[in-house]
This record gives structure tokens, sequence and C-alpha cells, in this order.
């Protein structure tokens, strides 16, 4: 019973960290939309900035900076980071966990 505990355990550390890459690459996404001047009239731009937006609500105007490609780069670059350091630390919790 023990080595399937170990596997569900591992299964979700492997979902958890999954998870959180992709929407850290939505935002990362977003951004480079944002830094390449892409076209907010298309709608694959319009969908992921929508989705970057909402992840990033907290980040979004953290800092006020006038340039607004150096403003994005900060808000929407820490939100990305601190979504891959969260889901690092759940998934390694998790796989610290099972190892008990």
């Amino acid at each position: 019973m023990p080595y399937v505990a170990s596997r569900h355990n591992s299964l979700i550390a492997h979902v958890v960290t999954v998870v959180f890459g992709l929407i850290a690459l939505i935002i990362l996404l977003h951004l480079a939309f944002v830094l390449l001047e892409a076209n907010p009239g298309n709608p694959l731009v319009d969908a992921i900035g929508d989705m970057a937006n909402w992840f990033s609500w907290l980040f979004r105007d953290m800092f006020t900076i006038d340039d607004p490609k150096v403003r994005a780069v900060v808000n929407y670059g820490l939100a990305a980071l601190v979504y891959l350091l969260i889901g690092g630390a759940i998934a390694g919790a998790g796989r610290r966990w099972r190892s008990h």
C-alpha cells in the first residue's frame, strides 16, 4: 500500500507543477505579445491577455513605471515568477511528504 500512496503523491506533485507552469506560460506569452506589439484585436492575443490578466490580478499594477513595456516586464514577470515558485514549493512539499 505505501507504494500506491507514493505513486499517487508523485502524480499530484507532477500535476501541480504542470498546472502552475502552464499559468506562468500564459503570463509569459502575454508578456511576449506586449513586448512584440502583437495585434490586440487578434482573438488569440486577446484570449491570452484576458487569461494573463485574470491570473496576475494582484501584480498587474503593482509597479507604476512610465514605460508600458518595462511596466509589463516587471509586473507580469513578477507574477510568472511567483507562480513558478509557488508551484515548485507545493510540488516539493508533496515529494518530501511522500518520502516520510
